[in-house]
Parts: C-alpha cells; sequence; structure tokens
C-alpha cells in the first residue's frame, strides 16, 4: 500500500498537484481494529451517523481492506452507513459482500468465493471426479465457500461424500478415518494457509496416502508445505490461485525500505515491519510470501485514486481546487471505474465485484514450485484449460487422472439400482427380459407393437 501511494504522488499523469495520504492499522484482532476505525469516523470523539451529506465530519475518503471476510463482516457496517468506499483486496471474498442492500460502498479487487467454486467444479468435471471431501475453515469464508459449491454441484453428476467445518481445535484423526472409510480420493480444502497447513501436517503424521488434494486460492501458493517432510507421500496437490503479477519497481521498495536502520516514530516500532530495519522478516520474505498478494493492494489503490482524479476533474493542467470531496461522491466515481494497470482491465460491476480477471491452475511439482497447469477466463468469455500432461499424479508412471467415483458405471444390459443417499451411489441389476435402460440409466419396460 505504501508503495502504491508513494507511486502515485510521484505521478503526473494521476492526480496532479494532489498528494493522497494514508494511515495503516494493523488488523490482527478486533482490539486492535475498533480503536482505529472509531479514530477515522469520529469527529471530536463523537460518532455522528446519517448526518447530512453535505457535512464531512470524517477523516478519511475511502478505505483499504480489511483482510478476512468476518474482519470485514465486522466492521463494514461502520463505513456503510455514511457510504464511505470500502475496497477489499484479498481475503474478503465471502459473497455476502456482493449485496448491495447491506453492503452499499464496498467493493473488492479480489473475485468472490464463488468464481473460485466455479474454478473448483470445473476442475472436477474435467477430470470426472464424482466423489469428494469439502473440508473448510469454520468462518464467514470457509461455510460461504461450502454453501455454494453444495449449490454448484446440485446439477451435476459429483457427490459430496463428506464435508467437514476446522477449526483450531479440530481432531483431524476422525475426520481422515471417515475419509478412508469412505473411500474418498478427492479431498477440497478451503480453508487460509494456516489451517492448511494444520490439517496437511496431520495428513503426513497420520499416514495418509494418494489423494488428490484441491486448494483454494488463499493457500495453492504456499511456501511452507512443498518442502515439509512427507509431503509427497500423501499424494498430488492441485489448486486455483490468483495470477502473479509482477509489479515493477517494487522489490527495489521493500530492499529500499528494509535497509533503513530506524523509525520514523515511537508508535512505528510496534509495526516495525512498515518501515524500519526489523529483524523478523527479510526484504525476501516479504517479497515471497505472497506473490498474488501485491496485485489486489496495489489496484485497490489506484481505484481510488482514479476515482479521487476524477471526482476533483483533473487534467493535464491539475485538479479542480473549488470541489470539495466527500466519501460519496468518490464512491460514484469508483463504482464508474474503467482503467488499465499494468495491461489489466479494472472495472466492477454493478455488485462491486471485478468484471475482469483469470485464475491460474497449479500443480504442486516434485520440486516443491506451483507450477502452471492451466487457466480460467472470465472476460470477456468463459474459457477453461487444463493441460493434462504437465501434471504428474501419485500413481507413479501413470498418465492418466486418478478416478473417484462412489460406483463404477453398470456395464451394458445392467441398470443402476440407488444404493444410499446419493445419487453417484448405486448397485448393478442385469435388465430382465422385455426391459431396457434409456440414457438416464431408469429402466423401462417395452411396449408391445399394436
Amino acid at each position: 500500500m505504501r508503495f502504491s501511494v508513494e507511486e502515485i504522488n510521484n505521478s503526473t499523469n494521476i492526480l496532479p498537484n494532489v498528494s493522497l495520504g494514508y494511515q495503516i492499522f494493523d488488523q490482527c484482532s478486533d482490539t486492535q481494529s475498533f480503536p482505529g476505525i472509531f479514530n477515522l469516523i469520529s469527529d471530536n470523539g463523537l460518532i455522528q451517523p446519517w448526518h447530512e451529506p453535505h457535512k464531512n465530519l470524517f477523516k478519511v475518503i475511502a478505505v483499504v481492506g480489511t483482510y478476512t471476510s468476518t474482519e470485514t463482516r465486522t466492521v463494514a457496517p461502520l463505513f456503510m452507513m455514511n457510504l464511505i468506499p470500502m475496497v477489499s483486496f484479498y481475503g474478503a471474498a465471502s459473497s455476502v459482500f456482493s449485496g448491495k442492500n447491506y453492503f452499499p460502498s464496498f467493493l473488492r479487487t479480489v473475485h468472490p468465493n464463488k468464481d473460485v467454486i466455479e474454478v473448483i467444479v470445473k476442475i472436477l468435471q474435467h477430470f470426472n471426479w464424482r466423489w469428494v471431501a469439502f473440508l473448510n475453515i469454520d468462518d464467514d469464508y470457509g461455510n460461504d465457500g461450502r454453501t455454494l459449491f453444495i449449490n454448484m454441484i446440485k446439477d451435476t453428476e459429483i457427490c459430496l461424500a463428506y464435508t467437514k467445518a476446522l477449526d483450531s481445535n479440530t481432531d483431524y484423526t476422525p475426520v481422515f478415518k471417515q475419509i478412508q472409510v469412505q473411500k474418498i480420493s478427492i479431498i477440497i480444502v478451503f480453508a487460509p494457509e494456516w489451517t492448511a497447513e494444520a490439517l496437511i501436517k496431520a495428513a503426513i503424521q497420520l499416514k495418509i496416502k494418494d489423494k488428490v488434494w484441491i486448494a483454494g486460492d488463499a493457500w495453492s501458493l504456499n511456501k511452507k508445505l512443498p518442502t515439509e517432510k512427507g509431503i509427497k507421500s500423501i499424494g498430488t496437490v492441485l489448486g486455483v490461485s490468483q495470477p502473479v503479477v509482477t509489479i515493477p519497481g517494487f522489490s527495489d521498495f521493500i530492499y529500499s525500505s528494509k535497509s533503513q536502520n530506524h523509525c520514523e516514530n515511537a508508535e512505528q516500532e510496534r509495526f516495525c515491519n512498515q518501515v524500519c530495519n526489523c529483524s523478523n522478516l527479510s526484504a525476501e520474505a516479504i517479497i515471497a510470501a505472497d506473490p498474488s498478494f501485491s496485485f489486489p493492494v496495489y489496484s485497490a489503490v489506484y481505484a481510488i485514486a482514479h476515482a479521487l482524479h476524477n471526482t476533483l476533474q483533473c487534467g493535464s493542467g491539475g485538479c479542480n481546487g473549488n470541489i470539495t470531496v466527500y466519501p460519496h461522491m468518490v464512491l460514484a466515481q469508483l463504482k464508474k471505474s474503467n482503467f488499465t494497470l499494468l495491461n489489466r482491465s479494472i472495472e466492477f460491476d454493478e455488485n462491486g465485484d471485478p468484471k475482469h480477471g483469470s485464475y491460474s491452475i497449479v500443480f504442486w511439482n516434485h520440486s516443491g514450485d506451483a507450477e502452471e497447469v492451466g487457466f480460467y477466463n472470465f472476460h470477456p468469455s468463459l474459457h477453461f484449460y487444463i493441460n493434462n500432461s504437465k501434471i504428474q499424479w501419485y500413481t507413479m508412471g501413470e498418465v492418466s487422472a486418478p478416478t473417484s467415483l462412489c460406483s463404477q458405471e453398470c456395464p451394458e444390459g445392467n441398470a443402476k439400482k440407488p444404493d444410499g443417499i446419493h445419487k453417484c451411489c448405486f448397485k448393478c441389476e442385469i435388465c430382465p427380459n422385455g426391459t431396457y435402460v434409456n440414457s438416464t440409466g431408469k429402466l423401462l419396460h417395452m411396449r408391445g407393437r399394436g
């Protein structure tokens, strides 16, 4: 965020002679979140909701953040009540934020959960995997993903054999026991990195073998797990990830920031990774932490800057200094966003979700790298592709993907008889004389000729 603001302030093409200011707050807990937020929306220590729009009582015209769906759902109403634009950049992917009745001034530069789930379903259909488990973190993000998945597979041949919501107290032994009992080969993990790390480490410890793991975009580019001892024994890891966009000058900015030997003020010593020579993280660690993370933040800041540029009627000669800017004016321009940033189109749909974009489909290769093996483009038309030959399956020497079916297809001359509650599970029975099986597998009697 600091890099984006400083780049804009040094540019003559956007907001000429206007400098953006910013304040960064730690969002690691509610106790850290609320004091800063109350400070932003208060006037002399008082909060006045639904005040007259012409009285600008706020210290900000827009907010970038917050990180997770749960955090966002907690604090967003404080900004929504006065239409302060809130542009989320990464983790707030729950579909609830697409509802403009409750979140009228919320926008995001990351795709909502429904898009990630759509890609996961496409992967399952591509490999004809019909018998799957869905494990998710037990919070707004994870539970939303599970609900979307259940709804999206209703009219498909995919069956959800097992699902479990995970938290920090989850005992993974019964979870994997259930997966083994039901002979599930495909495990979808829709959770943040810390939950996925605990799950995968438990799988290694419990000697879970020969599975296909499908990682959501929150952990598909994890750097630690591919080097974990025993990781190769658990099977094959595929994932959905945000495309990695290289931002020119960003690495140099990080190295320059880390070389500083002092903090700007005592307050920033508490969050020393922001400015000073903090030994906790190296520049390399910051740059490599999640390469898909930077561009959503970068584009969120630029979207606000472009909206302010248009609000102030800026041109090559400068901006109109006679215009008093209110948050709702910036929001109106944000909704009209349509610009190109690093050869990528930035535009929001009617729900405040990104109109353009794509996902990479990755495979954790034997070198421990997340290798791109496919993609899913959203705009201008949907385009899904996977290069099967790039994937090295846990079934060594096998070219074709593993199978995951509750029941094998019935041979010719047999009809499917339901076996249990799942449509994927059935027994095969020989068709009696005078009957036939139609395209749906239903047994029908032949009609005699009149």
